[in-house]
């Protein structure tokens, strides 16, 4: 047999499917023809184009194929489907450039070459050349239609991942365009209406966004990304239980679906579940630890349960992850802030205002820790900094109007409570706080008339309760003023100041017992406050309850030893007990005291009081 009769003997055994088993010795029987074939001919371009398409085809061992493919080139220089193959072979390896360069040069030798219009379309594929991927795949079906099915799906494939590249250039409308062209050629592409979906998503299109991503999960049932798509747009118009739904059944079909977990976990914040809504970000955070906003939003819900200091952790992963995250040290700022550290929560701020000097908010940020540090000059300059930014941030009147009342800057306080009103009806504490200026200017009518505002807006205001009973005690209006009180008690029934304050407008209505029973609950929650056991004291001594107002009058002084008055309430207990030296020492005590304060006029009071008694 000659080295003809071998390629003959090959090409048969190809024919009939002779392509198993593996490289020598058990090679197939069509790849030893060639190679006997090759013994006998060295030259043999076919014989070497042969056995190079068995070894990519069957074998996968691209190298050889390679190989052989370089040797029929370099025999016939004019073999175009030996061009043709090595460019397979070179796609294989990820030789992408050097595969288009062979398809090139096999379709300058024969343009009617099909197979080498696919192939280049594949390596343009896999460069993100889609536009050059889309006209090869057209030309080969204009050229071929036994290979028309498959091309469609290569065509929709080029035109999806186009629309893809598009979409995330900011393109929308024409990767929509191109997501359309894919469906056309291919109307069963489960992704790409998946992937029309989000963009609808994108441009606010809802429900278009939800039927797109409905038509895929028909296609497509196991598809997670199209059950989690949809459940963003169902969050997005606030059908909150669908999205969970949908978010649940990506979770099912794919329980590593981090992106899954963090949306499930910003609805289930927005629903207020805080504890499942971390869980979620724990678990997304567990499959990818990298996600920075994953840490933002479970500090942000930290924040939210007052774990100020859990979510400093998570802002510090995130500003770990990526320093230049503005609102982060935001973020960040407020925390530090609720823990006190004033000092800190400025550094915060500053830093974000150097990544963004025009975030009017990070003004109005630093000024509220400049505020707490006491210095309200300087929380003003921001403030003002804030509004020449955003004259429409409410935020920035309110805090600025805390910061001209603490300056004693009353009117100030109040036109800045009046702007942030107008800007925001409904800002209830603004109205308190106006009400507070109004009240330390003398007007209590207007100061009640904003507490009213600020209640009817938000009934738990406990801030307006208590101002608005102080102001109805200062006119005298005691039974509303305990009614106010009550009303804080309610909602606060651990504080010591408003069960005091009650008292005292007991003990102004001479209700003595219902006094001493508050100034007692105030005494439980907070004993050394010296006010309570005198005020106590001195409505036991109305009493007659003379032993009783002695123990608190003991107690008051012992908190405040230099007290006058609690020394002559607590002489005139003596004196009601029959002791009267006692009585003169306490008198004497008293008077002592207001010589030194440089009071005369009770010194001497006291002194002939003395002698009275003497």
């Amino acid at each position: 047999m000659n080295a003809e009769d071998f390629l003959n003997q090959g090409l048969n055994h190809s024919l009939q499917g002779d392509y198993q088993g593996a490289m020598p010795p058990a090679t197939p029987e069509g790849y030893a023809a060639y190679t006997q074939a090759i013994k006998l001919n060295p030259n043999y371009a076919e014989a070497y184009h042969n056995r190079g398409t068995i070894l990519i085809d069957q074998l996968k061992d691209y190298r050889s194929a390679l190989a052989d493919f370089n040797r029929a080139i370099e025999i016939n220089p004019n073999f175009a489907t030996a061009y043709c193959h090595r460019g397979n072979a070179r796609y294989f390896l990820a030789d992408y450039e050097g595969a288009i360069a062979d398809h090139n040069q096999a379709l300058q030798i024969d343009p009617n070459l099909a197979q080498s219009y696919h192939s280049r379309g594949n390596a343009y594929f896999a460069l993100e050349k889609y536009d050059k991927a889309i006209a090869d795949y057209i030309q080969t079906i204009e050229m071929s239609t036994q290979l028309a099915d498959n091309i469609n799906i290569d065509i929709a494939n080029a035109y999806h991942n186009r629309g893809v590249a598009r979409f995330e250039n900011g393109d929308h409308q024409g990767a929509i365009a191109d997501l359309q062209q894919a469906l056309q050629w291919h109307p069963h592409f489960a992704a790409a209406y998946s992937n029309r979906g989000n963009i609808h998503h994108i441009l606010g299109n809802y429900h278009e966004a939800i039927a797109d991503h409905d038509r895929a999960l028909q296609l497509d049932p196991n598809l997670a990304e199209a059950y989690h798509n949809r459940g963003n747009a169902h969050y997005s118009l606030a059908e909150y239980q669908s999205a969970i739904a949908d978010y649940n059944r990506a979770l099912e079909i794919n329980p590593s679906f981090a992106g899954a977990y963090y949306n499930r976990g910003l609805v289930l914040a927005h629903l207020k579940e805080y504890h499942r809504a971390i869980k979620d970000f724990n678990q997304a955070l567990k499959l990818n630890p990298d996600d920075v906003q994953a840490y933002c939003e479970r500090g942000l819900v930290r924040s939210t349960l007052e774990d100020y200091e859990g979510a400093i952790a998570d802002y510090d992963q995130a500003l770990q992850e990526n320093p230049t995250l503005a609102l982060v040290y935001g973020f960040r700022a407020n925390a530090l802030r609720r823990l006190g550290d004033y000092q800190g929560a400025i550094e915060d701020s500053n830093r974000l205002l150097q990544l963004n000097p025009s975030l009017a908010e990070g003004y109005c940020d630093r000024a509220a820790a400049r505020r707490s540090l006491g210095d309200h000059k300087g929380a003003i300059k921001d403030y003002d900094r804030a509004l020449q930014i955003n004259d429409n941030l409410a935020a920035a009147y309110y805090g600025r109007g805390i910061a001209r009342e603490a300056l004693q800057d009353l009117q100030g306080s109040i036109d800045d409570n009046t702007q942030a009103i107008e800007l925001v009806p409904d800002f209830s504490q603004a109205y308190c706080n106006r009400g507070n200026a109004r009240r330390l200017l003398g007007d209590e009518q207007g100061a009640i008339a904003d507490y009213n505002q600020a209640l009817q807006i938000n009934p738990n205001l406990i801030e307006a309760y208590y101002n608005r009973g102080s102001t109805r005690y200062a006119l005298e209006e005691y039974e509303s003023a305990i009614a106010d009180y009550t009303q804080a008690l309610q909602i606060n029934p651990q504080s010591a100041a408003f069960y005091s304050d009650r008292a005292n407008a007991r003990y102004a209505l001479e209700d003595y017992q219902g006094a001493i029973e508050d100034y007692s609950r105030a005494i439980a929650i907070d004993p050394s406050f010296a006010e309570d056991w005198y005020n106590r004291g001195r409505s036991r001594s109305l009493l007659k309850d003379l032993q009783g107002a002695l123990a608190d009058l003991n107690q008051a002084l012992q908190r405040q030893p230099n007290w006058a008055s609690a020394y002559i309430l607590r002489a005139d207990v003596y004196q009601n007990l029959g002791d009267s030296q006692a009585a003169i020492a306490d008198f004497q005590k008293s008077a002592d005291l207001y010589y030194q304060e440089g009071n005369i006029q009770y010194y001497q009071q006291i002194i002939e009081l003395i002698e009275q008694l003497r």
